[in-house]
Formats: C-alpha cells, structure tokens, sequence
C-alpha cells in the first residue's frame, strides 16, 4: 500500500480514525444508553460532546502536526528528531482514538455477548493498524 499518496494519507489519518468513533457511537447507541445515561443528569451532554467533536478536532490538530514533522524531514530535519517527536504524537493521537471509540461501546468488555462491540473493536483495531503501519513507514524513510 502506498501511503505517499496525500489522498490515502488523510484516509488513512485523521479519517478513519474519526470515522470508527462516528461508527462505534451508531452501531453501540443502546448499549450506551443502557450503560451510562441518567435522565435529568446535569451536565450529562460534555462527554459525549468531546468524544464526538473535540477528539475529532485533536486528532484533526495531529494530523497537522504529524504532516508538519513530514514536511519538516523533507527539508533535511535529522530523523532522530522527526522521529522524537513522531512516536509522542502518535501513541496520544492512537490514545484518544481508543477512549473516545471505548466510550461509546457502552460495554467495552462484552466482545462475546454484544456483536456490535465485537466490530467496534475490529474497526478502531483496523485502523489503528493501518495508521501505525503509516507512521513506521514514515519513520524508517
């Protein structure tokens, strides 16, 4: 796979991660219910309102980052550099990835009761994978 290409880079990253947590929060949305709302809870609407717009947009901010540390290597920065700086960002941007995908599965651990969790977890594992595929192949050129 050639992530080179700009179009399959931004697939890649912030896309599908961004996208797993919009899947995970559709297909999950009873087993959240179920698991974490109280009717009449105040202040109730902040967590799901930053796992579906504020780690999308601190993942939008890495991607730039990430894309700046790119362009940073092509203008002769030394890779031990590039790549101090690549590995932090990465494992946050695969960090809020996974909190925002596991709160909304509701019940994280119920892989084998709950089908929907069960591809939850395939999905955010899909693409974790292809981004951490990216990101060494961004580090070893």
């Amino acid at each position: 796979m050639n992530t080179r290409n700009p179009l399959i880079s931004v697939l890649i990253y912030p896309l599908a991660p961004i996208a797993v947590i919009y899947l995970t929060h559709v297909l999950c949305r009873e087993l959240w219910f179920a698991s974490f709302y109280v009717p009449g809870e105040d202040g109730g609407e902040v967590e799901p309102a930053m796992a579906m717009i504020g780690i999308p947009f601190l993942l939008i901010i890495g991607a730039l980052l990430l894309g700046g540390l790119t362009v940073l290597k092509r203008w002769g920065a030394p890779r031990w550099l590039t790549a101090l700086l690549r590995v932090p960002l990465v494992g946050m941007a695969l960090l809020l990835s996974l909190i925002a995908t596991v709160f909304f599965m509701g019940q994280p651990l119920a892989v084998f009761s709950h089908w929907q969790v069960a591809s939850a977890w395939l999905a955010w594992l899909g693409s974790a994978g292809v981004f951490m595929v990216q990101q060494w192949d961004r580090l070893r050129s």
